[in-house]
């Protein structure tokens, strides 16, 4: 396993940081300020080769690997870790539509291309109030009828939720049944509704909030997948390596942003940042960020390998998620008051690492995961 970056990764590296740095860090608090999308940041990102990047270059997409697209999310949340989660989410959603599913028809084959360049946005209908992080707890179903899938139910906290022109929806394959089916549902179409878009403390910028079916009838060609329990699990793992990408990248902002800060700060007639408990506080948190950045590269190679990911996914979202949690934790600290105001730099940070440690599975979940396989490994072997 090479523990280097090529030179190909290293541009795409620079060439997402620079634009993170040029074009996203000057937008965060207008962005923040609505949480209404901001179609213009994605038209621009997409014309900048940062939309599309999973799917294949024959069906209008950047064709990059889970390693490449994982360099590029870390960087763009150098710049704001809002926007790049914004990016990535409809590009995991695109890349799946586009290469997850077998045998989908060439109705939904002809509306890759627009998801690829960004001008058709996409959003991941799975969770639900009762449910939270259990898939396999859905309520939502559909009834196959002679006119197609009849949706009735309700989907919770979905990103993008108003703004999205499809919806990949989890739903039983009826009410009484446990085996789940992934369909692909039009903005639009009558039974659909959009609720609520509820202001967030952090991640406006994008709409969120709940869809409700009542009849929403969707054509068989429409079928993504019927085995979407299956389906599902594999995007969640595909979220847990991208997730951890951005972290890495808003915490190494944040560990950034507050020695700049220190360096400049004095206290008793000298910058704060020679202090050298200072400096071994701030060395400890970079060997952390270290850490969790070469095991976000680890997953995303296993995940180019075809090799089975989930648990090296799931320590994954459960390590890079908690060290960017605990870097914002303490350097919000060292900007002291001004860490504390709304329009700080380091307080928007903190709210998204705090955000992150929610979405694609919480800290809580991945723990349950890791867990698991460990005891399935040694009460196995006390047999």
């Amino acid at each position: 396993m090479a523990i280097l970056l090529t030179q190909e990764e290293k541009d795409l590296y620079e060439k997402a940081l620079n634009y993170g740095k040029e074009k996203l860090y000057p937008l965060t608090f207008d962005v923040d300020k609505s949480p209404e999308l901001n179609r213009e940041i994605i038209k621009d990102m997409a014309k900048n080769g940062f939309c599309g990047v999973g799917i294949p270059k024959e069906m209008g997409g950047k064709g990059y690997n889970y390693l490449q697209t994982a360099l590029i999310y870390e960087e763009l949340a150098y710049g704001d870790g809002m926007m790049a989660f914004q990016m990535q989410l409809h590009n995991n959603i695109s890349m799946e539509i586009a290469t997850f599913y077998e045998g989908i028809s060439d109705e939904v084959k002809a509306i890759v291309p627009g998801l690829a360049d960004g001008s058709k946005l996409t959003a991941f209908a799975l969770t639900e109030s009762a449910s939270g992080c259990d898939p396999s707890a859905t309520t939502a179903y559909a009834e196959l009828r002679e006119d197609g899938y009849h949706i009735f139910g309700k989907k919770d906290w979905i990103s993008n939720a108003e703004n999205a022109d499809y919806y990949n929806v989890m739903i039983k394959d009826g009410k009484d049944s446990k085996n789940m089916i992934m369909l692909l549902v039009d903005k639009g179409t009558k039974g659909l509704k959009f609720l609520k878009n509820r202001e967030r403390l952090i991640g406006n910028g994008m709409s969120c909030g709940s869809l409700e079916f009542d009849d929403c009838v969707v054509p068989v060609s429409r079928l993504l997948s019927a085995n979407g329990f299956k389906e599902a699990l594999i995007a969640i793992d595909v979220a847990r390596v991208y997730t951890p990408a951005i972290a890495v990248g808003v915490a190494q902002r944040a560990l950034d942003i507050t020695a700049e800060y220190l360096a400049t700060r004095e206290s008793f007639g000298t910058p704060i940042l020679k202090n050298q408990g200072v400096q071994w506080e701030l060395a400890d948190l970079s060997a952390k960020i270290e850490a969790a950045r070469w095991l976000v590269y680890r997953t995303a190679s296993v995940m180019d390998s075809g090799e089975p990911v989930a648990i090296t996914a799931a320590k994954n979202k459960y390590f890079g998620t908690e060290v960017a949690m605990e870097v914002l934790v303490k350097c919000a600290q060292y900007f002291g008051a001004e860490g504390f105001m709304k329009d700080s730099r380091i307080s928007k940070l903190l709210y998204v690492a705090k955000m992150l440690q929610i979405v694609d599975g919480t800290t809580e979940i991945q723990k349950i995961v890791i867990g698991r396989d460990i005891a399935r490994k040694y009460l196995k072997k006390s047999k």
